[in-house]
Parts: structure tokens; sequence; C-alpha cells
């Protein structure tokens, strides 16, 4: 078996046309909209015369004596920007410039007030406003200047949220589109129930554990029905990570489903696999595997390899044999040979497949956890009298690797029962 742990307008032109904007919104038109916010009569007439004397620059003003007013301006009207007092008869201080963004978060707002503390001046800039005026400093070309700053710095706030929402959804989206990579990859490896019954009628078990490091790897392991009493497994992993590794995989399963290995000769498959992958692949770009085939007749195990981490044969007495998989990664050179190991392979005999990450994860200690770590763990695994145990092992290396493992992570279990 298989198994996986309202307001009087103060200006009657006609309504002017919308701003106009070059060069990415650092230009004016020649007409503003500017939506006054005052209650004190003499204050807002001077900033009105102030703005209408300005050169170069048309105003067109509306004027509100409370929040009320204002909003429901603004709930009609469009205006470029409000010029905004924090003492009205219905609101007062920093709230008055949230409840005006509430109402229209994309109006730039300048905050006039008596009050010159710079931290309420940062308070009202927190909680909303582009630029903030103090009164008796409210001449012509001062105001002005700070509506053009206040407008430019939303239209900048505008541009980057409009950026943040499209990386949000594209972001969603490589989300989803790597979701549907992850599954059609752990598709590829054996299913329990497709899988266990030839298992058992061969007399085997198999405990697996499998986890690319970054939700989409280049690690994979399998089985191919060899037909009789003969059944292969194979372990492979590909030069780096994520979605140009993922797609190797891919390549490579195809590969194997369309050159079934001889049972009698692995090494065979290999050759033509390294020879297709050879024309398929990117510079830089290899992968190293084992691929072994269990003879249950015979009690053989036959098997090529190249380069991949050597599997470990246990034994019922508990000995601990590490398979020779020397060999050119498949990919690299087009002409490469391949040759065939032979090892009994008894009753009680299991095999132990593995990914690098076994070995090549960081320990506590800032090195790599190396041969000598796996040669304990293994030692530790099968210590138990029941045997070697994949749960028992994984445990070991998760104390002892330093997380999170940034490394693909294959490991198989096959026991001969």
């Amino acid at each position: 078996m298989i198994t996986a742990p309202a307001a009087l307008a103060a200006d009657c032109r006609p309504a002017p046309s919308p701003t106009a904007w070059n060069d990415g919104g650092t230009a004016f038109g020649d007409i503003l909209r500017v939506l006054l916010v005052e209650d004190f009569a003499a204050d807002a007439k001077l900033v009105s015369l102030s703005l209408r004397e300005t050169p170069d620059q048309t105003f067109v003003i509306t004027h509100a004596a409370t929040l009320r007013d204002a909003l429901a301006i603004l709930g009609n009207t469009t205006v470029d920007v409000v010029l905004l007092d924090l003492s009205l008869p219905d609101s007062s201080g920093v709230a008055t410039v949230t409840r005006l963004r509430d109402s229209a978060p994309q109006v730039p707002v300048v905050v006039m007030t008596g009050n010159s503390d710079p931290a309420f001046a940062r308070r009202a800039l927190e909680a909303g406003a582009q630029d903030y005026l103090v009164k008796g400093d409210d001449s012509g070309p001062v105001v002005a200047r700070a509506i053009r700053y206040a407008i430019m710095r939303m239209a900048t706030l505008i541009e980057r949220e409009k950026l943040i929402s499209k990386l949000e959804r594209e972001q969603q989206t490589l989300r989803r589109e790597l979701d549907a990579a992850r599954a059609m990859q752990f598709n590829l490896l054996p299913r329990p129930a497709t899988a266990s019954p030839r298992l058992e009628e061969l007399g085997l078990s198999v405990e697996a554990y499998f986890e690319p490091s970054s939700g989409i790897g280049g690690d994979l392991w399998g089985m191919l029905d060899c037909g009789a009493n003969r059944i292969g497994f194979f372990a492979f992993d590909f030069s780096g990570h994520g979605i140009s590794a993922a797609l190797n995989v891919f390549r490579l399963h195809t590969l194997m489903g369309e050159h079934l290995p001889n049972p009698n000769d692995p090494a065979a498959t290999l050759g033509v696999l390294n020879h297709s992958l050879n024309g398929l692949l990117a510079p830089g770009q290899y992968a190293t595997i084992f691929l072994g085939i269990l003879d249950t007749e015979k009690d053989e195990l036959v098997w090529s390899a190249a380069g991949h981490p050597g599997p470990a044969l246990l034994g019922a007495d508990g000995s601990i044999v590490m398979l020779d998989t020397r060999g050119t990664p498949l990919g690299i050179a087009a002409n490469a040979s391949y040759h065939n190991r032979r090892i009994a392979f008894p009753h009680g005999t299991s095999l132990f497949l593995y990914s690098d990450a076994v070995t090549e994860s960081t320990g506590l200690n800032g090195e790599m956890l190396g041969e000598e770590n796996l040669g304990q763990m293994l030692r530790t695994a099968t210590a138990n009298s029941a045997g070697f145990c994949l749960e028992d092992l994984l445990n070991q290396f998760f104390v002892r690797a330093r997380h999170p493992i940034e490394d693909d992570l294959t490991a198989v279990h096959i026991r001969r029962c």
C-alpha cells in the first residue's frame, strides 16, 4: 500500500470643463474649480479675492459655510480641490478632514486653520489632507501654490493606488496559476488508490513525503509497472526552483511515459532520456535521477543513476548500504553513458529514496546537514523493533534543519514486507 503523512456658488460663470493635464499630471488647465469651506464670511471673501488676483490661473470658487453643505456640493458637483476650515458650525478639528475624505476620497484637500501647532498639522495630514495653511499666511500665491501641490499629490496617490491595485490583481492571478500548477504537479505523483493493489500483489508497501520549497518545484518521484514480478521506482531533481524547474518536471515526466524502461536495462532508458533532454533544456539546466527496477521473483534490484543522491538500502538485520549513483546528470552531455548496477533485495529489505534537501539543508549550526547527519537519522529510524519508519526520520530532519527549508523535499520508503 502507499500512504502520505446645499450652498450657493460664489461665481456665476458657466461651469468649466474638466481640468486639463499634460505630462503625466504636472501641468494644469486654465481653470481650477475650488470648493471653499469656511463659515467666517470675511475669511472666505479674503481667500476668494486672493485667488482671483492670482496671475496665470483662473479659479472658479464655490463657497460652503458648513461641512454638511460642502458634502452636498461634492455629491453633485465636480471640484478640483477643497479649501477646508477646521472650525465649522457642524464639525471641528481633524475629524472634519476625515468626514470629508470619507465622502470624497479622491478630491485633494488643503486645510486652513488658525492653529499653528506642527503636531496639529501632522494629524491633519495623517487624516488625509494633502497640504496645510495657517490663516494669516493666505496670500494668493501661497494659496494657489498649496492648491497646485495638493492636486499633484492626490494625482500621484491615485496613480499609485491604481498601480498597487493592478499589482494585487496580477499577484492574485499568479497565485491562482501557481496553485493550479501545484495541483497538476501533485497529480503526477502515484495515487494510493491506483498503486496499492499492484504493490500489495508484489508484497510491497510505500511511504512518501513530497513538498516543493516554493509551491511548485523541480522534484518528483514515481512508480512504473514493468509487468510480471517487476516494478520500477524513480526519483529526479531538476536544477533550480519554481516555475522553470516545474516545467522541466512535466517535460521529463512526459518523456518517461513515452520511453518506458527496459526492466533489464534502466541505463539504456537514462541514455534515451538524456539525449531527449539535451535538446530541450536551457543552458545550465539539468536533472539528477535514480531509476531502479525491483524484481520480486529474483529478489534483486537493478538500477542506474545520473548524479542523484544515493538511496539507502536498509537490511532486515539493521544494515545500511548507500547505493552508488554516480553518473552525468541528464541534459548536460548528449553522448553521456550510464551503467547498470545490481544488488540483492530479499524479504525484509527496504529502500530509502530522498532528494538533496535532506543532506544539503542548513542545520541549526549554520552548516549543511551532510551525509553524517543522514547516517545518524537512518540509524535512529531503524532502531525500533518495527523497523524503519519514514515519519521518525522526517521528524529528526525537521528538528535538525533550519527553517524554512529552501529546497524541494522528497522522501520515499519502499519496503518489501
